[in-house]
């Protein structure tokens, strides 16, 4: 070997010794050249059933965040069927949770719903070239062009300006000659009828793993996933004109893909030589929810959130429509806004309007409650620190844009009314509601308290207004056992 090949050789720098050894749980990149080894094993559940299975894992290793669960749904038939675009196979599962021995480092309640809010914060190209074949999402949006050049639609603007938009598949609109509106259709490998198996990361599941990676190989305790599955009819949703499915549990598909990192022994040793204790700060969330009217809704309800003695730091709100089912695009994940009364262009009607305040501590968080749409929407952005990708008439049905053509034969510009055959869409149906406690004061005894006035929802409707409480949570490892509480 020449001196030309010697100086192309890689030579690996040392393993660094103890007092140099890096932070092997952070997700983010380290700054070192240290061999790294991941080995990814594919786990079935020692529980399953169609509402509830469990996963325990092995003790080795570093369980590396993005992990996946695969899920899948048996089809009821050979006809169009899907997963609601904005939490895609999220929506079979009602709670999950990640426990340690006989303590929980995390549970979510109601996750299927929280996802349809978290999902607003992904934007259109994940959601279309990322999520769509892994998880089943897919709220992305598009211009929708006419090619109809007469004077009274547009004329020869048509070529160059879209007056609607709509969501976005990969696959181009029906030119509606064979039927009255052009419709779009999901990807073949999104349809259930082709039986596709999506997954869920690790860290999508409990979001503590986002800056976390649990050291498996220092855990004296059985580690397990737990997922309860949601009812048969939130489970997905049927193209228009199909019957409603009863959609069961795969049981087959279910699977955790688990890779497990491992860096050189003596670095392994020695991090946890050094690191008899870890302590782990992250969230917990709280779900409750409870029952209104569009009668109720329209006087000021006073409810209590809990959290008394907690850390809260954002509260999250929606109201849901106890009619939705699966013959819609989203079945009943969404947040309703008020009913639009209002004809564009004319000189009558407006939009309903909600009204909120919180109050914890004995004062409100703003001095004057809040009402307008766009300052909710403002509030949503400042809680999560980045804007919702959803349009304006999706938040508050408050425009004309939204295009009148098809999702799986479903009216985009429905969803404002909570009846069947009107609130099939998208309109107004991604009205979630956060709010950012900003004072950093541990909750009194009387808890968190939320004012809500909804001025127009459908009138004779039944609806379920869920909330969640983001609590601060300390989990600690010492000397392989864990110990967790709220703050």
């Amino acid at each position: 070997m020449d001196s030309s090949d010697d100086a192309n050789m890689i030579e690996r720098a040392p393993v660094p010794n103890e007092a140099m050894v890096p932070d092997l749980l952070q997700v983010s990149p380290m700054d070192t050249t240290t061999a790294t080894d991941v080995e990814t094993s594919i786990t079935d559940p020692v529980v399953i059933s169609d509402t509830f299975c469990r996963f325990v894992l092995l003790n080795k290793g570093i369980l590396h965040s993005h992990s996946k669960v695969t899920l899948a749904v048996q089809a009821p038939d050979g006809l169009d069927r899907f997963f609601p675009p904005n939490v895609g196979i999220a929506s079979l599962i009602e709670r999950c949770a990640l426990k340690v021995g006989t303590k929980t480092l995390q549970e979510i309640d109601g996750y299927n719903f929280l996802t349809a809010y978290k999902s607003m914060f992904i934007n259109n190209e994940h959601q279309l070239e990322r999520e769509l074949p892994q998880s089943g999402r897919c709220i992305a949006h598009e211009f929708r062009y006419s090619d109809d050049k007469s004077t009274a639609a547009g004329g020869p603007l048509n070529d160059t300006r879209a007056f609607t938009y709509g969501l976005s598949t990969g696959k181009e609109y029906s030119d509606g000659l064979d039927s009255s509106v052009p419709d779009v259709r999901l990807p073949d490998f999104a349809n259930i009828k082709n039986e596709p198996v999506f997954q869920i990361a690790l860290s999508e599941l409990f979001p503590m793993l986002k800056q976390t990676q649990l050291p498996l190989y220092m855990m004296k305790e059985q580690v397990s996933i737990e997922l309860t599955f949601a009812g048969d009819e939130e489970r997905a949703c049927s193209a228009s004109g199909v019957a409603q499915g009863v959609y069961k549990i795969d049981t087959n598909q279910v699977k955790f893909i688990a890779d497990y990192i491992y860096y050189p022994q003596n670095m392994m040793d020695s991090y946890a030589e050094a690191n008899q204790q870890i302590t782990i700060n992250h969230f917990d969330y709280r779900h409750s929810k409870f029952s209104v009217s569009s009668v109720t809704a329209q006087n000021t309800q006073i409810r209590n959130l809990g959290g008394a003695g907690r850390i809260v730091t954002k509260v999250i709100q929606g109201v849901q429509s106890d009619k939705a089912d699966d013959q819609s695009i989203l079945n009943k994940f969404h947040a309703m806004s008020p009913e639009v009364s209002y004809v564009f262009g004319g000189s009558a009607g407006d939009n309903g309007s909600i009204v909120t305040n919180i109050k914890y501590n004995d004062r409100f968080l703003y001095p004057i409650d809040v009402s307008n749409s766009a300052r909710h929407f403002h509030n949503v952005a400042q809680a999560e620190g980045v804007p919702a990708f959803v349009t304006r008439e999706e938040y508050s049905a408050e425009g004309t844009a939204l295009t009148s053509d098809e999702f799986m034969g479903y009216k985009q510009s429905e969803g404002t009314l909570a009846g069947a055959t009107t609130g099939r869409g998208l309109m107004g149906r991604f009205n979630w509601l956060s709010n950012r406690l900003n004072r950093n004061e541990r909750i009194n005894s009387r808890g968190i308290e939320s004012y809500f006035k909804y001025d127009s929802l459908d009138n004779g409707a039944s609806y379920t207004q869920r909330s969640w409480l983001e609590l601060v949570k300390i989990t600690q490892l010492n000397g392989g056992y864990i110990f967790t509480a709220l703050a």
